[in-house]
């Protein structure tokens, strides 16, 4: 008689267990993305693209300063026109975190033949109540942004306020037209965004893996989306480097040395050839 009703038990708790688990999926199932949110100050404005034959007329793009800490914002934006057949040179940004050795934020910059750079960075949109966690980005807790950026905002703020290691690569493709596909998928994707939100997720929508969807659209298959360094983004350069898509012949070890710009960005400060100084 003991053993029936502890076998009752059992099997009751499983099955609250399971019902418990399907309703936890079904909310997530049905859970959609805001477009609208009490969101996080350098998040509130999204970045737009407008289509004009070869030129693209980029709304918003971030130009923030900070000082003497990140805290200490003052936001500012630009519309700009670029002329999508003049685009230079691609570069592959990487920032390791100081606090987790095992992730990075990694984004694409855009050099034009006039000297301007346009950088595109792919992003967790938080509200001001969140703070990024690697575990709730698992779950449907943050929505995905592509944000345009002046380097000035993005690659200063990481290497002069934040002091971490950041690395700015040489991106190379077997095509030349590859850079203005590629710039033109992230620019629609950020677009359609505003329409059709979609998750931030860990594996399968951070910034890294979002970069190499846009890659395999132009090579399909090239990077397996289960590559573990889509995952362990501080090590996404490596991955990078391993299926040819930085513009050297150094090892890994040796490209980091070369192409690491902190020091340069701190001797630079902000200025106006921020962009230039750092890649001398």
């Amino acid at each position: 008689m003991e053993n029936i009703k502890k076998f009752r038990l059992k099997k009751f708790i499983i099955i609250g267990l399971v019902g418990l688990l399907v309703l936890f999926l079904a909310w997530q199932g049905f859970k959609q993305p805001a477009l609208q949110g009490d969101w996080q100050t350098q998040l509130a404005v999204p970045s737009t693209a407008e289509f004009i034959g070869n030129q693209v007329i980029v709304h918003n793009v971030r130009n923030f300063r900070y000082g003497p800490k990140e805290a200490d914002m003052q936001p500012a934006y630009y519309d700009k026109s670029y002329d999508l057949t003049q685009i230079k040179q691609v570069w592959y940004v990487a920032e390791p975190f100081n606090e987790n050795k095992f992730a990075a934020h990694t984004f694409l910059s855009f050099e034009f033949n006039n000297g301007d750079f346009l950088a595109i960075t792919i992003e967790a949109r938080k509200t001001k109540s969140q703070t990024y966690s690697v575990w709730k980005g698992m779950l449907r807790t943050y929505p995905l942004i592509y944000l345009a950026a002046d380097e000035r905002d993005v690659v200063l703020l990481r290497a002069n306020l934040r002091k971490d290691n950041v690395y700015i690569y040489p991106v190379k493709f077997s095509r030349a037209e590859n850079s203005k596909l590629l710039l033109v998928s992230m620019l629609k994707k950020m677009n359609d965004l505003l329409v059709h939100p979609n998750w931030y997720n860990t594996f399968w929508a951070n910034c890294t893996s979002s970069i190499v969807n846009h890659i395999n659209q132009l090579s399909p298959g090239r990077i397996s989306m289960f590559s573990w360094q889509l995952w362990l983004t501080a090590s996404a350069d490596k991955l990078a480097l391993k299926n040819g898509l930085l513009d050297t012949n150094l090892s890994l070890e040796e490209a980091r040395a070369k192409y690491f710009i902190t020091e340069k960005s701190l001797q630079a400060g902000d200025v106006l050839n921020y962009s230039t100084l750092i890649r001398q």
